[in-house]
């Protein structure tokens, strides 16, 4: 009498089973990588560090734009994620000069969040550079953060307004780094509204 062979017969289900968790890891691997490959938070040319950047046209010349953003009452008329900014040392220092420091409010009753500004540098009517420290009521915040308000001169007697955002490289750490790219997709869409809020604003003399 011939012996049958002996052995675990293979579940047809398990493999699949095991199957699943790995692919599922690879997809969220990809997604990962996916969006830190696309996040506009990157190094771009003709800047010396990783930024995240977005500008406009603006039909006014730079002089025009650049005194517009630097009185901080304007902000209510043209930011969609700011009410309002309380200068904190007008007494002695001139609004949207070197040195002015402000506090601005995402609520009317400035409860919730809120963030300071101390403005670093001013070349008027090119360049005005602000740090960006005390966040208040955001799930990541970092005292390391700067902003640019760059103005381009473009023939015609035309502006190209850039705001920039990024990390004293210096003191970042790797994990402030890593969540701007998550955070610069929202980040962009807020910059690209109030870019266009401003340029609708200074074109009509309002």
């Amino acid at each position: 009498m011939s012996q049958g062979k002996t052995g675990t017969s293979k579940d047809p289900a398990a493999s699949p089973r095991r199957r699943g968790p790995v692919i599922a890891i690879l997809l969220l691997w990809m997604l990962l990588a996916a969006v830190l490959l696309l996040s506009p938070y990157r190094h771009s040319s003709g800047f010396p560090v990783k930024l995240l950047a977005c500008s406009v046209e603006i039909a006014a010349p730079p002089d025009s734009v650049f005194r517009f953003l630097g009185n901080s009452g304007n902000a209510r008329r043209w930011s969609v994620f700011v009410d309002h900014i309380a200068p904190l040392n007008a007494d002695s220092v001139p609004d949207g000069s070197p040195g002015s420091r402000r506090r601005c409010f995402c609520k009317r009753d400035e409860t919730g969040r809120r963030w300071d500004e101390s403005i670093l540098e001013v070349d008027p009517g090119k360049r005005r550079r602000l740090s960006i420290y005390n966040l208040v009521g955001f799930a990541a915040a970092s005292d390391h953060l700067a902003t640019d308000q760059i103005y381009a001169s473009l023939p015609g007697g035309k502006c190209k307004l850039t705001f920039t955002v990024f990390f004293n490289q210096a003191q970042s750490t790797w994990r402030e780094d890593f969540e701007m790219y998550f955070a610069a997709y929202p980040i962009k869409n807020i910059f690209a509204r109030n870019l266009a809020n401003i340029k609708r604003l200074v074109e009509s003399g309002n």
